[in-house]
């Protein structure tokens, strides 16, 4: 997937149930000697039904990892919806809680290309 946005890169989680989501999103720039960090945003403040942010690149292409963590906590049950430049590059629903552990969590990736202009 290739998605294409202005600096600053807005970036959203929309999260709703009885878990714990949280997500990062990594951004990586390819050189002649091999990857290069460009920066991260973490997505962590749990107790925003939506939180957003921005992502300061410079002009550019960047390879995107997502990962997302759902961990159990009053129940299993989630929803989310991450994006990137208003368009969905990770969401998914259910319920976690999947055994008598009291801490079930799942993780999902996904990796895109972000061309910054």
């Amino acid at each position: 997937m290739l998605i294409t946005a202005k600096a600053p890169v807005q970036l959203s989680l929309a999260r709703s149930g009885g878990t714990i989501i949280t997500a990062r999103l990594d951004f990586w720039e390819a050189t002649p000697n091999g990857w290069k960090a460009a920066g991260s945003n973490l997505l962590q403040q749990v107790t925003q039904a939506l939180e957003k942010q921005q992502a300061s690149l410079q002009p550019g292409q960047y390879t995107c990892v997502l990962t997302c963590r759902v961990e159990e906590s009053v129940n299993g049950v989630f929803d989310f919806d991450i994006q990137v430049a208003n368009k969905s590059v990770g969401a998914a629903h259910g319920d976690v809680n999947t055994t008598s552990d009291a801490h079930d969590s799942q993780a999902y990736k996904n990796q895109f290309i972000l061309q910054v202009q």
